[in-house]
Parts: structure tokens; C-alpha cells; sequence
């Protein structure tokens, strides 16, 4: 799939699956010590998922990201500061 400036992701999954997993370009918002992990997952309710996580103090991204071209998407990071993204599917 086409994203952003020329870059393109992958998304892989089993026959059957209803989540894939998207394989993309690293992010830009990595936390020190932590890695981009390079996964996203995808959802049909971004702004719900992006308001659970919030409300749960996971470590999310303030707001939502809205980039020409691009599904709506955030990143968040795991407990030890790796980085995934949750993007509109």
C-alpha cells in the first residue's frame, strides 16, 4: 500500500485473518532506549482506540496524526518504550 512520500507497507496476515499485520517504514517517534518495532495495527475505530488507551494511561500519542495521502494514525509505546502505530483501516 502506498504511504506518504513514496513509501510503500505490506501487510501480511494468515488466510482468513481479519487482522493483518502492516509491515512499513520506522516512525518518527521512537523513545530513547526503545525500538520502532515497524508494526501497526489496524482498526476500523481509530478515535475510540486512541481514547481507551488514553483513558487506561498507556503511553499514546496526544493526537491523532493526519497526513495528506495517509489513514488517520498514532503511535504508542509498550512499557519499555518500543513504538507500534494503530492506524484506520
Amino acid at each position: 500500500l502506498p504511504f506518504g512520500d513514496g513509501n510503500r507497507w505490506v501487510e501480511v496476515a494468515p488466510a482468513g485473518a481479519e487482522t493483518p499485520i502492516a509491515i512499513c517504514p520506522p516512525g518518527p517517534n521512537t523513545v530513547p532506549g526503545g525500538k520502532d518495532t515497524g508494526i501497526s495495527l489496524a482498526t476500523d475505530d481509530l478515535e475510540g482506540l486512541h481514547a481507551r488507551l488514553r483513558e487506561q494511561g498507556a503511553d499514546v500519542d496526544a493526537e491523532i496524526s493526519r497526513f495528506p495521502g495517509v489513514p488517520p494514525l498514532f503511535w504508542f509505546r509498550d512499557p519499555e518504550g518500543n513504538t507500534l502505530v494503530a492506524v484506520e483501516a
